[in-house]
């Protein structure tokens, strides 16, 4: 992710008894004194004024937007983006249903004539703001600026494996839809395959023709110059407002890491509207991920390793297969008791979401440690194994977790708190290292890391918005 300054300060929406009336002649309402207020208190900040004077009453939305209502609360959280623009810094700004917070935003963007990175939750609201919104400001506020909506990756089509497909050699899909695909190639200016209105949401085929980031070649590709991922990229470098969600802004800066690849421009300011679901998608691209589920499936693989492998002596094939059963043991006893860990009564919590802490960690160190050791041990079996090296004999269980669980309980005393997805299917860290290159160390990690913090440099507009400790 960019550097980005971005907002200072807290803004609060006042609550009403009752319902506003409308503006009338000789009875200001509170949006019509605080409008005022903030006009008059700022009448040296340029920014400031000018975006409370567009939400004043006889002000351009007034004017051009039908049924608009000056709000107090909007008022406030515009004048508070604007000032933080300004200034520079960071704004949390926590906004109920009814304030408008899109146009709070929206309008200090855009009179401050640099460029903005605006980041939502959803899709929904990414195309509201761009097919609705933008339009609406660019009528009434009467400046001249850009936008651009950018999409994931996937959403476009990639004209170079599109030309490495040749009709008639693959599966019976190909004739059906590549020659609808290479018809609107021909013919798209995006490269987006929402313009698709035909092709089916779940179609296999998309993922031979979209483009990746694991395929693409860059500058080298010889449609680089007409690649719809590029032309995106520079219609956006150009543009005053960039649209994006919080699924490809965490994928853009997790391929930032490699200095490669990314897609969004470097922006000065940034705005991540429904602040709340970026914990959860930023889990996804930067923390860890251990389960039941993966761990079982690793101990499958591990039997067809050394079914392959051809080994004969049944001597070895029992230590393998123990080294096996240890490690599905070890990952049943680890979930059970983490899961055990984190119920505050007897009713089972599942999938529910809880806070680990190093407290509420210590009871499981010992168990994390005898599932390490497990992971280890299967580690060193088949490296052995590869290696065509005698396999010595298994060391004692005791003597490997003893040491390991001492270097939990002290990794787990030195840590700070950790969110994790804790129940008997999963346990999740949000992390921004790179994920280990063993599986043992990925359960190490879940245990000892601890969590990041939220992004500083940003501003957070949210229905609900906290910092996480």
């Amino acid at each position: 992710m960019p550097e980005v300054p971005a907002v200072s300060g807290s803004v609060r929406e006042a609550k009403e008894a009752g319902p506003k009336p409308r503006p009338t002649a000789g009875a200001p309402t509170d949006a019509v004194a605080t409008a005022a207020a903030i006009t008059a208190a700022s009448a040296s900040d340029t920014l400031s004024r000018r975006t409370a004077a567009v939400f004043a009453p006889d002000g351009p939305l007034a004017r051009t937007v039908p049924d608009f209502e000056a709000r107090a609360g909007q008022i406030e959280m515009a004048t508070a983006v604007a000032r933080t623009f300004e200034t520079g810094g960071v704004l949390l700004a926590e906004a109920g249903t009814g304030t408008g917070k899109t146009l709070a935003y929206l309008v200090p963007a855009i009179l401050s004539r640099e460029r903005v990175l605006i980041s939502t939750g959803t899709k929904n609201l990414q195309e509201q703001i761009y097919f609705k919104d933008i339009p609406a400001l660019r009528a009434a506020l009467d400046v001249p600026f850009t936008a651009t909506y950018m999409k994931g990756r996937s959403n476009y089509l990639c004209l170079h494996r599109l030309d490495q497909i040749n009709e008639g050699a693959g599966p019976p899909a190909h004739d059906v839809f590549l020659p609808m695909v290479r018809e609107w190639a021909a013919r798209t200016e995006t490269g987006d395959r929402a313009e698709l209105e035909d092709l089916p949401e779940d179609l296999a085929f998309w993922n031979e023709v979209s483009a990746t980031a694991e395929t693409c070649l860059g500058s080298d590709c010889t449609r680089y110059d007409e690649c719809f991922v590029t032309q995106m990229r520079q219609r956006a470098a150009s543009s005053d407002i960039v649209i994006v969600n919080h699924h490809l802004l965490c994928a853009d800066a997790a391929v930032r890491q490699n200095a490669y690849g990314e897609v969004i421009p470097a922006c000065p300011h940034a705005i991540l509207d429904e602040a709340h679901q970026l914990e959860d998608v930023a889990t996804q691209y930067f923390g860890f991920s251990v389960s039941t589920y993966r761990l079982e499936e690793l101990a499958r693989d591990a039997e067809a390793a050394a079914a392959s492998a051809g080994v004969d002596s049944r001597k070895e094939r029992e230590a393998i297969a123990k080294a096996i059963d240890r490690l599905r043991e070890r990952a049943h006893a680890f979930f059970t008791e983490l899961s055990s860990a984190h119920r505050s009564t007897d009713r089972i919590r599942g999938e529910e979401r809880v806070r680990a802490t190093a407290a509420s960690l210590a009871p499981v160190a010992d168990a994390a440690a005898h599932l390490t050791g497990a992971l280890d041990l299967i580690e060193s079996t088949f490296a052995l194994l590869r290696n065509g090296r005698p396999r010595p004999t298994p060391p004692a269980p005791m003597k490997t977790t003893t040491r390991a669980a001492r270097r939990s309980r002290r990794s787990c005393g030195a840590r700070g708190s950790s969110e994790r997805n804790c129940g008997s299917s999963c346990a999740r860290a949000t992390t921004s290292t790179s994920t280990s290159s063993s599986f043992a160390g990925a359960v190490s990690s879940c245990v000892r890391r601890p969590s990041t913090s939220p992004p500083s440099s940003a501003m957070c507009c949210s229905t609900r918005c906290a910092r996480r400790s």
